[in-house]
This record gives structure tokens, sequence and C-alpha cells, in this order.
């Protein structure tokens, strides 16, 4: 009999303490469906600043507002971070002052909030922002490139970088310290294809209020086997003085073409000039003239004289 009665006594234990719980929870669900007013307190962020201005200092980083609501909305306002942003497009200037009036901020802090919330007051003070004035500048892109091609292959032209400019802007005093930019170092030992490459720009740490078009630049370059010609050329003398003739030793002269198969089979010897100024010649009883490479075709990459100077000599006509 005392196993049973202890028995009932637990149950009944059990039963009212679900009932209290229960009961209790009605309570509380009650009152959170009840209305409210309470203050609060708002940490402003400021967005969209204008592009040509940076904000130094603000009137106002946070603002009071009471608000009437739900306990329930209340309740989850609390486990939010209590931030509101007002967006400066709305900014207006008297005289060099620039300011947010109460109403328009207002109306921005409203259309956050939930619609079940709504604002009884706020604080009435007008934003005031310091702002300073940002310029432009363009600076090149300056690369820290080694590309070390494998033997018997060549690049077309150089290597291109996109962009090769950037566009900075910032306060003067930074912008006015900035001649250039350098991208990452990149090194590409025994290369034999076609180069692309993303490259991040090396941004100066200290310039913590300039803001820059592009964070990096794309690299790219052709690369290709090459083929090898040499044709001999003959040199061509000019400014020899009347009545005088001129022969060179040698007459012909070698150039050395590099490039594509295709552009190397289509070249001929009318393609190149090698001439040889006399009117150059400073010592007259010197008889070796310097050479240049006058004429020369675009299609292939490399053309180079295999001689640099010819010896003469002159014959009276």
């Amino acid at each position: 009999m005392d196993k049973i009665k202890n028995g009932l006594n637990k149950r009944k234990v059990k039963l009212f303490l679900i009932f209290l719980l229960c009961s209790g929870l009605a309570w509380f669900v009650s009152n959170l469906a009840e209305q409210y007013s309470s203050n609060a307190t708002f940490d402003i962020n400021y967005g969209s600043t204008p592009d040509s201005l940076l904000l130094n200092s603000v009137s106002k980083r946070n603002i009071k507002v009471r608000l009437r609501a739900s306990g329930f909305q209340f309740l989850m306002l609390g486990f939010k971070n209590k931030t509101v942003e007002v967006d400066l497009s709305e900014l207006e200037k008297r005289g060099s002052k620039y300011f947010v009036s109460p109403s328009a901020y207002r109306n921005q802090i409203e259309n956050q909030l939930s619609k079940f919330i709504r604002v009884e007051d706020m604080d009435r003070d007008t934003l005031f922002f310091n702002f300073q004035r940002l310029f432009r500048k363009k600076v090149p892109v300056l690369p820290k490139v080694t590309i070390d091609l494998e033997q018997n292959y060549l690049m077309d032209s150089t290597y291109t970088l996109l962009p090769d400019s950037i566009t900075v802007m910032g306060p003067k005093m930074e912008i006015d310290t900035l001649t250039g930019l350098t991208t990452q170092t990149l090194v590409l030992p025994h290369t034999t294809s076609d180069i692309s490459k993303k490259l991040k720009l090396n941004l100066p740490p200290e310039l913590k209020d300039t803001k820059y078009s592009h964070l990096s630049v794309n690299l790219s370059a052709k690369v290709f086997k090459f083929s090898e010609r040499v044709f001999k050329v003959p040199v061509v003398v000019i400014n020899v003085p009347e009545g005088v003739g001129i022969r060179t030793f040698p007459e012909s002269v070698s150039v050395l073409c590099r490039g594509r198969m295709g552009a190397i089979k289509e070249l001929l010897v009318t393609d190149f000039v090698v001439t040889a100024d006399y009117s150059d010649l400073k010592d007259k009883n010197e008889n070796v003239l310097d050479l240049k490479l006058t004429k020369k075709p675009n299609s292939v990459n490399v053309v180079r004289l295999r001689e640099n100077k010819v010896e003469f000599i002159l014959k009276r006509q």
C-alpha cells in the first residue's frame, strides 16, 4: 500500500508541474502579444558616400528612438544587431556644410524596421558631415615579369598587360606620391606555350584612403617554335661624293631572320635593304663603314645583321 501511495503522489507532482509549466507558458505568450513602448539605441552605418568625397567625421554615430511593438517584436529585436543604415545619396549641401535632415533619415530608418514596429519618437538632430575631396589619377602598371623561352622558341612581339594602366582615386597628398603600381613577381622558365596569367597588383599599404579601378591585370603572350633563314643582301653605299666610285668588301652581307615558318618562306632578298653612309665617315683615311638595316619586313620577329661593318675602296671615275 505504501508503494502505491508513493507512486500516486509522484504522479500528482508530475501532473502539477506540467500544468504549472503550461499555464506559465500561456501567460508568457499572452503578455508577448500585448503592445508595448520602449526606448532603443541604434548604431548608424553611413552608406552610398559620393565617389568624389571621403567621409572624415560625422556629428552622430548612434541615434535614440522610441518604438511601439508587440512583445514578440521586441524579443526578436533584442537578438538582432541594432544597426541601421543612412544612405548618403540624399545628402544636402548648404555653403560648405553637408547634412541630412531628420525627416530624410527617419524615413530611411522606418523602412528598415519590421512593418509591425512603429517609431513613436526619434532624435531630431540634423546629421552633419565632414568630407575630404578625392582626386583621380591614371598611373601605369609596372610588370615584374621574367619569361625565359625554351631553345628555338620565340614570343610574338612582347607580352601584353590588360589594362596597362589603372585609375586611382584618393586624397591629393596620397595619390601625388604614386607614380606606378607593380605587379606580383612572376617567373616563367623554359616556356614553350602561350601565356595567360592573372597578376595581382602590389597596393601600397600606407595609402589607406586610396581606391583602385583594378586590383589585378591580365598578362598574355603568344609563344611559338621559330624557323630560321639567312639572306645575302647587297650593301648600298649612300652619300658618295660625285665623281667617285666605291666598292665594298664584301659586296653582300648576311641577314639572319627568325619567325614563323609560313612568314619565313615568303621572304625575298628585296624585302631587305642594307646601307652604309659615306657621310658618317669622320676620318677620310679610314676604309671601314658602319652598316645599317634600313628596310626589313614586319612579318618576322627577329631580323639581325651578322656583320656590322664593311671595308671599302674608292675609285676615281
